[in-house]
């Protein structure tokens, strides 16, 4: 007999791909603590609350995704899209998850490079001085 009863196996409703994708791209937006944290957030919501995957499934995606190199969660992420609509779900579950952390770098990123740009237009115009 396995590790995991019969009742640790059952999960509620499947999800729709939708609602996985939006769960994710959530999670990716609003997710905080590093990736530990994030795969606790997922198994507290996917596994315990909402049901939407199995202990089974959850922990074998975790250990998959503890053996991939990578960022764990977003392996996780991928995984557990893989389990409920294969390639597609993986794609969409692992876009989703990443891209508000993309957008957000490249916003940040967009705002440095303008201030830098204002910083330097300051340098040229001031002159050094130094006292003694």
């Amino acid at each position: 007999m396995s590790a995991i009863s019969a009742s640790e196996k059952h999960v509620a409703a499947k999800p729709s791909l939708r609602a996985l994708v939006l769960y994710f791209l959530r999670l990716g937006a609003l997710g905080f603590g590093g990736p530990i944290a994030l795969v606790g957030y997922m198994q507290r919501d996917l596994v315990e609350d909402k049901k939407w995957v199995s202990r089974e499934d959850y922990f074998e995606g975790l250990a998959f995704s503890q053996l991939c190199p990578g960022p764990l969660a977003a392996q996780l992420a991928k995984y557990l899209g893989w389990v409920h609509t294969g390639t597609l779900g993986a794609t969409l579950t692992g876009v989703a998850f990443i891209l508000p952390s993309f957008l957000m770098v490249l916003g940040l990123a967009s705002l440095y490079v303008q201030s830098n740009r204002n910083l330097n237009h300051y340098a040229r115009n001031s002159q050094p001085c130094s006292s003694v």
